[in-house]
């Protein structure tokens, strides 16, 4: 039993890790500003934007939210097993963020500047601090960390919808230039030198760790995190519900959560992308339905091994979970090299998108499986149980 829900575990981590190159693969061939907004895009086209928009609608957001979830559903197995062994779980813990903050800012300072276990490392003191509370608390404080979150996005827009044009194109300029247009340097850098790419890649990390996290990914990683420690603790994650519960949760958040997402998308079309309604306003939609679409994933993923459907597909997808660390990371080596080593960057289009993250999956699959013949987990996760002492 506990085998079939650890399966399940790696079963839904592995899916994520795949499914969020769907979304990153935008800011790897994309300027930043093109994450954000369809009019940013370096090539213009009916197919284009109809990529960007189902893009937005089934990935942004939502395989960046399990991962999240899982987050916090791990820091409770983790933390089980050690006080099950009489061991105290908090300096260990403490000690796997801290090299996980490590790996994260090599990762974004190096490599990719899009990375997200800064984040966790950061933010995954928050479960750790709920790992003994009850799981209705749990829940209630994740729901009201992602309601602060909604509030301060709200406060800044009504700010600053209230500046006069020419000071809020300003403050745009300072504050949001990444974000909010399309920055020539940015572009030249990304197709240049590896030294001029590591400055850009630099400031973009930089704005990344010190602007947006702050004032967004704080509230979302940790509030998301605390939520999939609750649905751990409820059975959710581990498989401990009935099938029918998770067929009928999968039926009802999915297509919720995606009109939840396409409502904030129709608002955006209504005011042609006006900044700062589409970043901070109209965000929140896709901000909440998002949360439902992942929470509907997951669901479906257990229905689907409960119901003992697509055994291949799920064992392939359980071995690159084992080592989602591994292929998180390699997804950036992969991408860094044919994006900004083989000149690809900002002329892909589409097409080429799609293919790319055909063949980087296709990769993923199948080196996960030769990897995990020969070793227990894979490379990173070896060097990060070496460093934390296990």
């Amino acid at each position: 039993m506990n085998q079939s829900r650890h399966t399940l575990l790696d079963v839904i981590r592995g899916a994520a890790v795949l499914g969020i190159l769907l979304m990153n693969i935008r800011l790897f061939s994309e300027p930043y500003a093109a994450y954000f907004s369809p009019l940013m895009l370096s090539t213009h086209s009916s197919l284009g934007h109809l990529w960007w928009q189902l893009q937005h609608l089934l990935a942004d957001q939502k395989f960046m939210a399990i991962f999240s979830m899982l987050f916090g559903a791990s820091t409770a197995l983790i933390c089980d097993k050690r006080s099950q062994a009489g061991q105290s779980p908090y300096g260990y813990y403490i000690k796997r963020l801290l090299i996980l903050l490590a790996f994260g800012l090599l990762h974004a300072y190096l490599i990719w500047h899009g990375d997200i276990l800064v984040y966790y490392a950061v933010c995954g003191v928050i479960p750790l601090l709920f790992v003994r509370a009850p799981a209705g608390l749990t829940l209630f404080c994740g729901l009201a960390i992602l309601a602060v979150g909604s509030i301060n996005s709200l406060t800044t827009f009504a700010a600053l919808k209230q500046l006069p044009e020419h000071i809020l194109f300003d403050v745009i300029i300072q504050h949001f230039a990444h974000s909010a247009l399309i920055n020539q340097a940015e572009l030249d850098a990304f197709s240049g030198s590896w030294f001029e790419q590591l400055v850009m890649r630099a400031q973009l990390a930089k704005e990344f760790h010190l602007s947006t996290f702050p004032a967004w990914g704080v509230f979302r990683v940790s509030g998301l995190m605390l939520i999939g420690l609750a649905l751990y603790r409820f059975g959710f994650i581990s498989g401990y519900l009935s099938r029918r519960f998770y067929g009928y949760f999968a039926l009802c958040a999915i297509p919720v959560g995606i009109t939840m997402s396409l409502a904030g998308l129709w608002f955006n079309h209504q005011q042609q992308w006006l900044f700062p309604d589409y970043f901070f306003r109209h965000a929140l939609w896709n901000y909440w339905g998002s949360v439902l679409t992942a929470c509907g994933y997951m669901a479906l993923l257990a229905y689907i091994s409960l119901r003992g459907w697509l055994s291949r597909l799920r064992d392939y997808l359980s071995l690159v979970g084992r080592m989602a660390l591994s292929n998180y990371l390699l997804q950036s080596l992969l991408c860094s090299v044919w994006f900004y080593g083989l000149g690809f960057y900002a002329n892909t289009g589409a097409v080429g998108a799609i293919l790319t993250i055909a063949t980087v999956w296709m990769i993923q699959l199948g080196l996960s499986k030769w990897w995990l013949m020969h070793y227990p987990s894979g490379p990173a996760e070896l060097l990060w149980r070496t460093l934390s002492g296990r």
